[in-house]
């Protein structure tokens, strides 16, 4: 029951444009419900389907150029096949540590972002800026 609840997380974060998809197979394998392979499965079922809605639902939004727009989406599909055929190659245990590594920099790089934001606003609140 619970793989429903992370599933559904997941897909409000990635609608959100929040990186779902690793808080689904984090979630997953920390709480032994899937193994690496499924997670990854599993997530990229999930982040199709919440792409296409997600894309088509702000395609209507974009006051920019759609024809970038739909470019872009070849190199994301060149990109997805690259990432599934070097994935092939690649023990799971490999893969399992680069993912970790992975979500540990961009949490390093979160906190520091933050805290420089953090400082920002105290130097803009002192100036008067809002």
């Amino acid at each position: 029951m619970i793989i429903y609840f992370i599933a559904a997380l997941s897909s409000f974060l990635s609608g959100m444009g929040i990186g779902g998809g690793s808080v689904f197979i984090l979630l997953s394998i920390l709480f032994n419900l899937l193994e690496l392979n499924e997670a990854r499965t599993y997530n990229l079922l999930l982040f199709i389907s919440v792409g296409i809605i997600v894309s088509f639902k702000n395609l209507n939004q974009i006051k920019s150029d759609k024809k970038k727009y739909l470019k872009g989406i070849v190199f994301i599909g060149m990109g997805a096949l690259l990432g599934a055929f070097i994935s092939k190659y690649v023990p799971e245990k490999s893969l399992k540590v680069l993912f970790y590594i992975f979500l540990l920099l961009i949490g390093i790089y979160e906190i520091i972002v933050s805290l420089k934001n953090i400082k920002l606003d105290k130097n803009n609140n002192k100036k008067g800026v809002y």
